[in-house]
């Protein structure tokens, strides 16, 4: 029985939701939506995507299960185009444990406090539709060795990459390398973006890339971290990415360039992402106003061990480097196992 309303994609707990309760833990939340696609709106497949979910979704179109998806942090789609019809029933199954150590979870417990947040469950980040060709661009992966930019499709396609600010080069197998003669270098003081467009015979996209380099270098005897072959100050927050009425979900776009443009302000170059990946936007942000992003892995949340994950490898990050496949299984395992494992 579907008796409630909710505002997506707000989770339950949040006020923006219309709810502003957690519901018991591994209790399923359904969520249905009907609709009609937009006249003009269909062409040859529709893609169902979703930001996040957390922590298992899964997805019925008109009474047909078409996807389950597991982890809570990453985005989703499912090609919805066969279980359409006139009329359409959406209905996304969500389940959440935070006993579940099989999936990370940040910093969220049931009794929030110092350092511990609010529980989020099931849908936290953008549910939308997306109509394409039969042969459709799915992924871009955009490489940036040193001063030059690769650009490649998924699956491998073939047509034309015009770059705003360059020309146009050709895309043969699904790749194109553009290396300018005089590259503009993205900074924080200088976040120069260089836009285009991929075309190929069905489809067409829009993105951007910068060039940029991170490395360290020897300078003055002392490794730096080097931003564009030269050393580099970061200085930066902590940025937890929660807030007090949408908890792991903006309010607003706005709300993201708000606090981007205020950390700049403060003088700050840089944000370290944390608990949690934020939406894709977010980053885009970032990168358009000049701020260097440190991402992160979410973590498995309160009951992970600080002295194995926090302390060790900061006493002995030598043992650390030179142990790697036993520092990986140590932190895998509970604390007991992981002691036995560190002393042998």
């Amino acid at each position: 029985t579907f008796d409630m309303g909710i505002t997506v994609p707000f989770c339950p707990e949040s006020r923006l939701s219309g709810i502003g309760r957690h519901f018991e833990e591994g209790a399923p939340l359904w969520y249905r939506r009907r609709f009609l696609l937009p006249e003009g709106f269909r062409r040859e497949r529709v893609l169902l995507h979703i930001g996040a979910a957390d922590q298992i979704a899964e997805v019925f179109v008109n009474g047909q299960h078409l996807c389950r998806h597991e982890g809570g942090y990453a985005s989703f789609s499912v090609d919805i185009t066969e279980a359409l019809a006139e009329e359409n029933e959406l209905v996304i199954r969500c389940t959440d444990d935070l006993h579940d150590q099989a999936f990370p979870y940040g910093k969220q417990v049931m009794n929030r406090g110092g350092m511990w947040y609010t529980p989020v469950s099931g849908i936290w980040q953008t549910v939308w539709l997306e109509s394409v060709p039969g042969t459709y661009i799915e992924n871009l992966n955009i490489e940036n060795p040193g001063a030059s930019v690769t650009i490649s499709t998924v699956p491998p396609l073939e047509g034309t990459v015009s770059v705003e600010q360059l020309g146009q080069f050709p895309l043969e197998h699904g790749q194109v390398t553009i290396a300018p003669e005089n590259p503009h270098f993205w900074c924080p003081d200088d976040p120069y973006l260089y836009r285009f467009t991929v075309e190929t015979a069905q489809d067409k996209v829009e993105s951007y890339f910068a060039i940029r380099s991170l490395e360290i270098k020897k300078v003055g005897g002392y490794p730096r971290l080097c931003l564009n072959g030269k050393p580099y100050f970061f200085h930066g927050l902590l940025d937890q990415g929660y807030w007090s009425d949408g908890l792991m979900t903006a309010p607003c776009d706005e709300a993201f360039v708000y606090d981007i443009n205020l950390a700049k302000g403060l003088g700050f170059n840089m944000l370290r992402k944390h608990i949690k990946i934020e939406s894709l936007r977010w980053y885009y942000h970032c990168d358009r106003l000049g701020m260097i992003v440190w991402q992160d892995m979410v973590s498995g949340g309160s009951t992970y061990h600080m002295p194995w994950v926090c302390y060790m490898p900061t006493l002995f990050p030598h043992m650390s480097a030179h142990t790697k496949d036993n520092h990986y299984e140590l932190f895998s395992r509970s604390s007991e196992e992981g002691r036995k494992s560190w002393e042998q």
